[in-house]
């Protein structure tokens, strides 16, 4: 799907962005690529930046194999979705690493979704550890989620609250921020604590779009039998990566067969 950008005057900024290229300007090359990947539209959808995915990943690797650490992390995602290029889950792999190894956060969590999708739970565990030590606050989120179900790593409750407190501090996405909310007043819910979790649902759910938050608070001023998702949020159902959920049986039966598995 190509971004919607409300930069003015594209032909001069791409103008400007080939200047750069022909100068070998690292920068430049990235976001030149950024832009072609995609390509650019307005709000009424009409096309800005012409999409150009296979030149993208040409200038992609250049820009990246002069040490460009956006470029290499974009690399790596264009063989993992295969975007202008044959799909190479190994060279992915590879382009990925070089990009952590270069400062990319975003690119260690981009390996722990490739782990997490493999059923891996351990390795996508630590990735998610790697790029959170590198200042990346949603996957504080992560590491917390996994820790206060014992996924992929022993359960520890306690820790799992100190990383969603940590992430509410750090660089963290609005959703992120909101999803760690959620799952301190779970935290809460499971300790007994009704009061403090109607508090936190209402600041995950103060926009509106978080229906998890908005039925557990509704449950919990009802006094109704508590039934909350326990899913990771946006994440389908059917992947590895979520809890034991009762209201999500595709979720469940994945969990269950993952914690049997670990038991082999």
């Amino acid at each position: 799907m190509a971004s919607h950008i409300k930069e003015p005057n594209w032909d001069r900024v791409m103008a400007r962005r080939r200047r750069g290229v022909a100068a070998g300007d690292l920068a430049s090359i990235r976001d030149l690529a950024l832009d072609l990947a995609e390509g650019i539209r307005d709000r009424n959808g009409r096309v800005l930046v012409r999409r150009n995915a296979p030149y993208a990943v040409r200038l992609l690797r250049r820009a990246a194999e002069g040490g460009d650490a956006i470029a290499a992390g974009s690399l790596g995602y264009a063989y993992d979705i295969g975007n202008g290029i044959r799909p190479n889950r190994s060279l992915a792999l590879e382009w990925y690493r070089r990009a952590v190894r270069l400062g990319n956060s975003g690119a260690a969590c981009n390996i722990a979704t490739v782990h997490r999708d493999l059923g891996d739970l351990r390795s996508a565990h630590r990735w998610a550890v790697r790029a959170m030590e590198m200042g990346d606050g949603d996957a504080a989120v992560t590491v917390g989620y996994n820790y206060l179900y014992g996924i992929g790593v022993r359960r520890n409750p306690g820790a799992a609250r100190r990383l969603f407190h940590k992430a509410l501090r750090a660089n963290t996405s609005e959703h992120g921020r909101e999803e760690a909310l959620y799952n301190l007043a779970i935290a809460d819910v499971d300790n007994g604590k009704r009061a403090s979790a109607i508090q936190l649902l209402k600041r995950a759910n103060k926009d509106g779009d978080y229906p998890e938050a908005k039925s557990l608070s509704s449950q919990l001023q009802s006094k109704a039998d508590l039934t909350p998702c326990r899913c990771r949020r946006h994440l389908r159902k059917s992947l590895h990566g979520h809890a034991p959920c009762p209201q999500h049986p595709a979720s469940l039966r994945r969990a269950l067969k993952a914690r049997r598995m670990r038991t082999l």
